[in-house]
């Protein structure tokens, strides 16, 4: 079999790297348009859980970890000059760089075909290549921006909702010792921190805010639409200076930092044959996840895994090829991650934090938690510190917050300082969980229902 995997990310090259390993006569070619080494964004981050299903496939992502990451299990979320812990959270993260850089080697030694710096386009994927023969499958992980979902969006049905909430990605040497959410009231209003630690003196620094203080803060000035590589120097100026306090004085570092709208991408389809050409979209391509529920990487690696499992004694016949790709369509279409993923969050959810985080949460009560991004384990296997983090929240009787219009029904208080979020948007404990709790509130925000 050849197969041809376009975009060089964490997903392509680990489904490169598997399929090869699986069968070594199989001929697998990887075309990444950057240069090796070139990545944008900071860090990527897995929980326990995610750790233990890609371990099990590969030990690169174990050993990535292991060597130059960061393991913590508490969540800290700072607010109005208090900060509150949640724990049984395990999660660790690595710098983008530093995975992308262990999975390439580990390709390169299983005889993948890396080509670096080699834009193609999909049409150049399904005829014959130098040696007179085409691809048996094509694995389009070419990202969020797909070029093959764009060529066949009759066949994948793509559709996408873009978020109101406006959102900048940066890093930082501030040691933050696990994921934490900031917020912090400027005179221009409310910008909410994403903020964890990455391994090597960096964290990574996620800053979002609604449009209208975006606007008013003068942040609007940067033209996005410029090619990759210069970032908003007034923005981290301007953020370095509202968090000062909280970070130490630490400097933001840039890396094609800019603003943008988070833009939540779902196809109807995964599969799609060209000829003597089969197509499976991977990651991002496929669907994308909001970095506060979900990690978009640890879903493409997933995505990777079961594709070649799917592949396993596969060769070159058309049709067992295609029974591979909807069994691995299947599977993952289907998956509880991306399904949660598809759920949560909403961006009217994200939209209204920013909004909402200060002015309307109740003095001495906990954070709203609309931005915690893992759902908790399920009650067989909870650790005693969730149980107690949820006992505590629930004793806090104004959850979700009283002056909030954010709850599926009216709420006591309200003040009408923010915008009320869809019903979709919540969800309810499970049975095992309300049983296990003492009386609380009926609805979570989405995301943080105990399953």
């Amino acid at each position: 079999m050849r197969i041809a995997c376009l975009g060089g990310g964490p997903g392509g090259l680990l489904a490169a790297l598997l399929a090869k390993r699986a069968d070594p006569a199989r001929e697998v070619s990887v075309f990444e348009r950057n240069r090796a080494g070139d990545t944008f964004g900071f860090g990527v981050v897995f929980s326990d859980a995610t750790l233990d299903g890609i371990d099990a496939a590969d030990p690169v992502l174990r050993r990535a970890l292991t060597g130059h990451g960061v393991h913590w299990d508490p969540i800290e979320v700072r607010l109005r000059g208090e900060r509150w812990t949640f724990g049984g959270n395990g999660m660790a993260a690595v710098a983008r760089r530093t995975l992308l850089s262990l999975l390439a080697e580990r390709a390169l030694e299983a005889g993948v075909d890396l080509r670096f710096n080699a834009p193609v386009q999909p049409d150049d994927l399904f005829g014959a290549d130098h040696d007179g023969a085409g691809y048996d499958l094509v694995i389009a992980s070419d990202g969020a921006n797909s070029a093959m979902r764009a060529r066949f969006a009759g066949v994948f049905g793509p559709s996408v909702v873009t978020a109101t909430a406006k959102f900048i990605w940066f890093g930082t040497t501030y040691p933050f010792g696990g994921l934490t959410f900031v917020h912090e009231q400027s005179p221009h209003g409310v910008f909410a921190v994403h903020g964890y630690p990455i391994g090597g003196g960096v964290s990574t620094f996620i800053v979002e805010t609604d449009e209208p203080s975006w606007r008013a803060a003068g942040l609007d000035g940067f033209d996005p639409a410029q090619p990759p590589g210069p970032s908003d120097e007034v923005t981290r100026a301007y953020l370095e200076k509202l968090f000062a306090e909280q970070i130490d004085g630490c400097p933001l570092l840039v890396n094609n930092s800019r603003w943008g709208n988070f833009r939540t991408w779902r196809t109807r389809r995964w599969r799609h044959r060209e000829g003597r050409t089969a197509v499976a979209l991977l990651g991002d391509a496929a669907h994308t996840a909001h970095f506060s529920v979900g990690s978009g990487t640890k879903m493409a690696m997933e995505d990777a895994i079961a594709l070649v499992a799917a592949l396993d004694g596969v060769r070159t016949d058309p049709d067992a090829i295609d029974a591979a790709l909807a069994v691995y369509e299947a599977e993952r279409a289907s998956s509880r991650s991306t399904s949660s993923a598809a759920r949560c969050p909403s961006p009217s959810c994200a939209s209204a934090t920013p909004r909402s985080s200060t002015r309307c949460t109740r003095p001495g009560g906990p954070p709203t938690g609309e931005k915690i991004r893992c759902a908790p384990p399920s009650a067989s296997r909870a650790r005693p510190s969730r149980i107690a983090s949820c006992r505590s929240m629930t004793t806090w009787r104004g959850w979700p917050p009283d002056p909030c219009r954010c709850g599926p029904g009216p709420v006591p208080g309200d003040c009408g300082s923010a915008p009320r979020t869809p019903r979709r948007a919540w969800t309810r404990p499970s049975r095992r969980w309300r049983a296990a709790l003492p009386p609380g509130p009926a609805w979570w925000p989405c995301g943080t229902a105990p399953r």
